[in-house]
């Protein structure tokens, strides 16, 4: 008696096995994947560098580990102000709204401006502090044609974004 009860259990359990074995999920994996996901994170990166250091970027010849170390200092400071800027989107809503509707008192408009400049204050305090972040990365020569390139366009005008 025992056994057919164990071959039925055992056939069970085959069966059991067999069902499982054909509900797994098959995961393709092609080749080069990954990769295209790497050379899209390293565009990201390098579009980053640009926006910082234009036009001087490969007069820079920044190394890979440079690029990384600025690219977080750069992305972490972007997350932290997303919060403000949505503040200030907000504020500029409310101005926006009573505007149009004829109701913009000046202490209430004050009030706003005060805000916003406060929220102001902060980001353009992010911004220094990720620029001085920047300027920890770089070499000794790097930092020299920044301040170069810093100088020489001071009247002209823009330097990437390390001169906002």
């Amino acid at each position: 008696m025992k056994a057919p009860k164990l071959l039925f259990l055992a056939l069970i359990i085959i069966a059991a096995s067999a069902g499982l074995a054909t509900a797994q999920a098959t995961i393709n994996v092609k080749p080069g994947g990954p990769r295209q996901a790497t050379n899209m994170a390293a565009e990201q990166d390098n579009d980053i560098i640009d926006e910082i250091f234009s036009p001087i970027t490969q007069r820079l010849n920044l190394t890979a580990s440079q690029k990384f170390r600025i690219t977080n200092i750069a992305t972490a400071t972007m997350l932290r102000a997303e919060p403000l800027f949505q503040q200030l989107d907000e504020l500029d809503d409310q101005l926006s709204q009573a505007a149009f509707e004829g109701r913009l008192e000046e202490s209430a408009l004050r009030g706003v401006s005060e805000k916003q400049a406060a929220i102001l204050s902060q980001i353009i305090s992010m911004k220094a502090r990720a620029k001085m972040g920047f300027y920890r990365v770089l070499t000794a020569e790097q930092r020299a044609v920044v301040v170069e390139q810093f100088r020489s366009r001071a009247a002209e005008g823009n330097l990437g974004s390390i001169s906002n």
